[in-house]
C-alpha cells in the first residue's frame, strides 16, 4: 500500500478542493479567520514524478502492501454521521477516506464529510481529521459555515457500534495553504481531539481554488459522573 502522503490544503473546483481538483472529490476555504499559530516551512518531495506535500517527511508506511479494511477498522467503532447545530448541520454522512494517487486527502461529495480513515477515530487518543467541501459543484458543502462556529460550540459524532460523542470546539483558525501546521492536526500521539476543516478566504478565479483552509479544533466535552 501506498505511503500516506498528505496535503490538506483545500481548494475547489468552481467550489473547493484540496490543493488539487479532482473530479470526484475537493474541499473549502472562507472568510478571513484570525489564526494564531505558527507557520509550517513548505517543502516538496519527489516520489518519481509526483511532487507530494510536506507530510511525506511525517509519514510511515502502513505495513502491509494489503489493505484489509476489516482489520484497519477491527476494535473501535467508525465514525458515520456528524451533527453540528451552530451551523445547521444535521447527521451529515461521515464516509471513510484516504489518499488519491498524488498522496493529497480524498474529501467526497457535498453532503458527505471525509474521516481519515488512516488517523485516529473521533474521541481516541491524537487528531481525527473531519474534512468538507464549503461548496461543490454548485452546491453548498456540508461545511459551507464552518467560520461561523465559536469556541464553546458543541458538535456530535455517531459511531456504527449506535454510540454517539459530544465535542466543544476549543480553537477557530484560518491558514494560507501553505501554512497549515501538518505535525497537530495529524497528530496520533496528542490528546483525544477533533479537527473539523474545510476551504476559505479569497476565491482565486484563475487557478478556481480558495487561498486558504479555515480549521475547527474540539475536544471531547466532559462527561457527567
Amino acid at each position: 500500500m501506498r505511503y500516506l502522503l498528505l496535503s490538506l490544503v483545500v481548494a475547489t473546483s468552481a467550489a473547493c478542493t484540496y490543493s488539487t481538483v479532482d473530479s470526484s472529490t475537493s474541499a473549502t476555504t472562507l472568510q478571513s479567520v484570525a489564526s494564531t499559530t505558527t507557520s509550517v516551512p513548505v517543502t516538496t518531495t519527489t516520489l518519481g514524478s509526483v511532487a507530494t506535500s510536506p507530510l511525506a517527511d511525517l509519514v510511515e508506511p502502513i505495513g502491509s502492501a494489503a489493505y484489509d479494511p476489516d482489520k484497519l477498522f477491527q476494535d473501535r467503532p467508525v465514525p458515520i454521521g456528524l451533527h453540528v447545530p451552530a451551523i445547521g448541520v444535521n447527521d451529515a454522512a461521515i464516509v471513510p477516506v484516504g489518499v488519491l494517487d498524488n498522496g493529497e486527502m480524498e474529501i467526497p461529495g457535498a453532503k458527505e464529510v471525509g474521516w481519515y480513515q488512516y488517523g485516529p477515530t473521533p474521541g481516541d487518543r491524537g487528531s481525527a481529521v473531519l474534512a468538507a467541501h464549503i461548496a461543490y459543484n454548485g452546491r453548498n458543502g456540508v461545511f459551507s459555515k464552518l467560520t461561523a462556529m465559536s469556541v464553546g460550540d458543541p458538535f456530535e459524532v455517531a459511531y456504527d457500534d449506535g454510540s454517539y460523542r459530544t465535542f466543544v470546539v476549543t480553537e477557530v483558525a484560518q491558514y494560507g495553504k501553505t501554512e497549515l501546521p501538518f505535525d497537530r492536526i495529524f497528530s496520533k500521539d496528542s490528546d483525544p481531539g477533533v479537527v473539523l476543516i474545510t476551504c476559505g478566504g479569497t476565491f482565486n478565479q484563475s487557478l478556481r481554488s480558495y487561498e486558504d483552509n479555515v480549521v475547527v479544533y474540539g475536544t471531547p466535552a466532559p462527561t457527567l459522573p
